[in-house]
């Protein structure tokens, strides 16, 4: 679209200004371990928007903690486009400068630059540009900042059990602007062994749980692991399974009576949760029906039980998907390696992606930092949506529209 003037919409972003949004962002503390949490952040965000003209809610998630919902509602009827961004980061850890924002290198650094108060300064930048007096769109654009993503979304179940919903969804967590349309569920289990403890000169009087835990490894590596590399998304490649924990025993001159083992399990659309649990017991009860003296259960872990993280798998045909794909610099949507609140959205009925700017291999580091391009790049594939998606256009009749 141009305006009356004969600028594309997207020459309206202000790069600079964007920059220093993300830069105000980052230099306001909000984390798990902050005594308000990212409450802070929340009510920056709130202030941004409502200056601007949008419709906003400080809705409550626990605690002192809240998720921003800010509408800004078309003059015609029309979708709803969601931009949905999580308000809180990591906590700095080792970053001594992590909440100090500064520009080096072409690019910001800080804690939260990549994940992900980058794009959330761009999806602000698209809401302040939308609500100007001289332009009209249907429908609704939708900017939601959730809570506590970092540490078991709260903010994120809240607002699907509060029945906000979209015609397409948004999720900006950093995927170097590349749509991303699917990712793999994540579980972690527990496989806690009981043995008999005894002293350790005369370990036949005991049974020892780390043995036994040590051929439950085996038949991961060996069999489960042969057994995931044949199931296979044309994206997200095979299922996965990672042993990531192994604790047992007291002392060497003790047969250990327990053992933990703990798994990383990366599982599929195509697979469901309750039979990658029962897939885990199963090899357990194929190692007891080998030695009746194997004594283990096993469970989900509090890391990813409190919820089902679900996998992400848009379709690829899906008509929102392809329009963004459009729009952004690389028109192939991708798999993701790591999972995202846009599988809570989806479970809810919004179809969601992930496109934002930065690496994901900068998130939780202690040097993060985004590419000030990307910070501009992802405001212009937010607005280009936006303008497609919501059929943005001048409000005055005799203006010149046209397609972007």
């Amino acid at each position: 679209m141009k305006d009356p003037t004969g600028r594309t919409l997207a020459a309206r972003l202000d790069p600079d200004a964007i920059v220093a949004e993300a830069a105000r962002l980052i230099a306001i503390e909000g984390h798990q371990d902050h005594p308000a949490e990212e409450r802070a952040v929340a009510e920056h965000v709130a202030d941004r928007l409502r200056a601007c003209g949008a419709d906003v809610e400080l809705r409550p998630v626990t605690g002192d903690r809240v998720n921003v919902v800010a509408r800004l509602r078309g003059g015609r009827p029309g979708p709803t486009l969601m931009l949905n961004a999580h308000l809180d980061t990591v906590p700095p850890y080792g970053m001594t400068d992590g909440l100090r924002p500064r520009i080096a290198d072409g690019k910001l650094w800080g804690r939260g630059a990549a994940d992900m108060k980058g794009a959330l300064a761009a999806m602000i930048a698209v809401v302040e540009l939308l609500a100007g007096a001289d332009l009209d769109f249907a429908g609704e654009l939708l900017l939601t900042g959730v809570a506590g993503e970092e540490n078991g979304s709260p903010g994120m179940r809240a607002l699907v059990e509060a029945g906000v919903t979209a015609d397409f969804a948004i999720v900006g967590e950093p995927t170097s602007l590349r749509v991303g349309r699917a990712h793999k569920g994540a579980m972690w289990a527990q496989v806690a062994f009981r043995g008999v403890a005894t002293h350790g000169s005369v370990p036949r009087d005991g049974i020892n749980a780390v043995y036994h835990a040590a051929r439950f490894i085996t038949a991961v590596e060996r069999d489960l692991t042969a057994a995931l590399d044949q199931r296979r998304h044309p994206l997200l490649g095979t299922a996965t399974v990672n042993v990531g924990v192994v604790a047992g025993g007291d002392r060497p001159p003790m047969v250990p009576a327990s053992c933990v083992v703990a798994l990383d399990r990366r599982w599929l659309p195509s697979e469901r949760h309750d039979e990658v649990l029962a897939e885990l017991r199963e090899v357990v009860a194929g190692l007891r029906r080998a030695d009746p003296a194997v004594d283990a259960t096993v469970e989900e872990m509090a890391g990813t039980a409190t919820f089902v993280h679900a996998p992400l798998d848009c379709p690829p045909e899906h008509p929102y998907l392809r329009m963004l794909c459009d729009v952004a610099p690389d028109p192939e949507p991708v798999g993701l390696q790591f999972w995202t609140d846009g599988a809570l959205l989806a479970a809810a009925g919004t179809p969601a992606v992930v496109c934002g700017p930065g690496d994901i291999a900068q998130a939780h580091s202690l040097r993060e930092w985004v590419a000030l391009d990307q910070l501009h790049g992802a405001a212009e594939v937010y607005l280009a949506m936006a303008e497609r998606m919501l059929s943005v256009r001048p409000r005055h009749a005799d203006a010149e529209v046209v397609e972007v």
